[in-house]
């Protein structure tokens, strides 16, 4: 009985030793990320031409085919841009540059989608992540007060957490050339399955394309969609007028 006793506090004890444990790292990590960070990545490098001063006119575009508003972001855009000695204009033809964008993500990450993976896909590419080599689905044997401590943690750490949103935007720039520019264009329809469509034509433009994907991310603890937001619009704002 009394060998009994003592394993049954032992057992107690190994689980508040784990709980504390678990509680403390959580609270250390909650105040490692108190302060709000962001950060972007462009997946290709874009240069363009210096022209003169008259020459500094641009039409701009922005989309949002993401789930969340983003109302700001155009405008964001503009005021940079136009800070930047740039004239904005309606007609695209009359412009030297163009600037289109389209917001394919705004939200939280997760080990399917992260930012490293949407950056990785390229202009146009997935956006899915990877979560292997992370250690994501490892078998390993452990003890069930070492299962149950980690539990009671994370129940009492459950208040501090720290979370990661990302926006990810396509570009799209266009610059005007001397000059005309031929190329083709070719589209792939499918038409039911195991049938495909391809279409081709030829191209004369006097504009030449450049493309690319911007990855924004913004990190902190007990940070929401609401307030990542409008940070994550900003700091793609300034990635996107940071090409010109």
């Amino acid at each position: 009985m009394r060998k009994g006793f003592k394993g049954l506090l032992l057992a107690v004890a190994v689980i508040f030793a784990a709980v504390q444990l678990s509680g403390c790292a959580q609270v250390a990590t909650g105040i490692e990320h108190a302060k709000l960070v962001t950060s972007a990545k462009m997946s290709d490098t874009i240069f363009l031409n210096p022209v003169r001063p008259d020459q500094k006119t641009i039409f701009v575009q922005i989309k949002n085919t993401s789930d969340v508003p983003m109302p700001d972001l155009q405008s964001y855009v503009v005021n940079l841009i136009t800070a930047k000695g740039y004239r904005i204009v309606s007609d695209p033809y009359k412009a030297h540059y163009w600037l289109q964008g389209n917001v394919l993500y705004m939200g939280k990450e997760s080990r399917h989608m992260t930012y490293a993976g949407a950056l990785a896909g390229g202009f146009g590419g997935a956006l899915v992540g990877s979560a292997f080599g992370n250690h994501y689905g490892r078998v390993g044997t452990i003890s069930a007060g070492a299962v149950l401590g980690s539990a009671l943690g994370a129940i009492a750490g459950a208040a501090i957490h720290v979370d990661k949103y990302m926006g990810v935007v396509d570009i799209q720039v266009k610059e005007k050339v001397n000059g005309t520019i031929k190329a083709k264009e070719s589209s792939n329809l499918s038409n039911g399955i195991g049938t495909t469509y391809k279409s081709t034509r030829n191209v004369q433009t006097s504009y030449q394309s450049y493309r690319t994907r911007i990855v924004a991310e913004a990190v902190q603890t007990n940070l929401n969609l609401k307030k990542a937001t409008p940070v994550l619009e900003n700091k793609l704002a300034r990635e996107l007028v940071g090409i010109f």
